[in-house]
């Protein structure tokens, strides 16, 4: 059997199992048992493929249609040009929170050195590690939190394996709770899930980890609640950037105009044009956020 053959013996059963995108995750799935990139995959369709190669293959077939996140089958997923490990600890990072970094990214490159990102919920430390990637040279203190000491663990290897000296600090703690001081962003990717849609989540959300997903009963309660901190506590901050559910848009605009009347407030869209990050920052940034679908608020 070569490449070719395998590839489409892999989309038929992944497309019988009911799997999304079963034509990239067949080519997923030879790419890693090869070692080989998009390009070396299309440019060898003959190849032929061992027995061990092919057992290797139906292994990880099989564990996919018992509908496993194929990113916990090979244990990593690519995340903005770098490679996360990921297991059932953390949560599997999304295309659409590439807009976040991309967000962050724009308004650092404005910046001097020497200041302070804060994480909340750094999960496997995509965000913070691809800013880390990002910008090397830049002396930034990144500080991240996470109610799972797994995960801090996971997200610091992670990280360091992408840039050793990234100046990095880990809390275990909820959200905000011990935070102090004065940071230049703060960024989040928090759980905002109601409890109606996690009723109806699909089969693979359901290897993923509880916490991480569900926000509440309505699902903008993990949000609100950092707003809330944020404008109750000692920590300071010029931008904060949070990943939201879009059907969460207006309630949470309330409660930005209500806490942060003096701030600059943007609500930002994802790749499906759906409201999915919000902006609050102390300084007028459209300027820096031409690249994106945007309403200021």
């Amino acid at each position: 059997m070569n490449i070719s053959q395998l590839i489409i013996q892999n989309k038929l059963q992944l497309e019988h199992g009911k799997i999304e995108e079963a034509q990239l995750e067949s080519e997923l799935i030879i790419m890693h048992i090869l070692d080989l990139d998009k390009s070396d995959l299309l440019l060898n369709p003959n190849k032929n493929i061992t027995k061990q190669q092919i057992k290797i293959n139906n292994s990880i077939i099989k564990k996919r249609l018992k509908r496993i996140p194929l990113a916990y089958i090979l244990n990593y997923k690519y995340f903005y040009k770098s490679k996360f490990f990921t297991n059932e600890s953390v949560l599997i990072p999304r295309q659409e929170t590439e807009i976040l970094v991309e967000i962050c990214s724009n308004l650092i490159k404005n910046e001097n050195s020497n200041f302070k990102i804060l994480e909340i919920g750094i999960g496997s430390g995509a965000i913070t590690g691809s800013l880390a990637n990002l910008f090397p040279s830049k002396k930034i203190e990144y500080i991240a939190t996470d109610i799972n000491v797994n995960s801090l663990q996971i997200a610091k290897n992670n990280i360091l394996a992408i840039n050793k000296s990234t100046n990095l600090s880990l809390v275990h703690n909820d959200l905000l709770k011990g935070i102090k001081g004065n940071y230049k962003f703060i960024i989040s990717n928090p759980p905002y899930l109601s409890i109606e849609e996690m009723k109806n989540i699909k089969a693979e959300l359901k290897f993923e980890p509880r916490e991480a997903l569900h926000g509440g009963i309505e699902g903008y309660e993990v949000c609100e609640n950092i707003l809330i901190q944020l404008a109750e506590s000692t920590v300071e901050f010029e931008n904060l950037i949070l990943e939201i559910n879009p059907s969460s848009t207006q309630y949470l605009i309330k409660i930005m105009k209500k806490l942060f009347q003096s701030y600059f407030k943007y609500v930002i869209k994802d790749y499906n044009n759906q409201n999915r990050f919000i902006l609050i920052t102390q300084k007028e940034v459209s300027q820096y956020l031409n690249n994106f679908n945007y309403c200021p608020n």
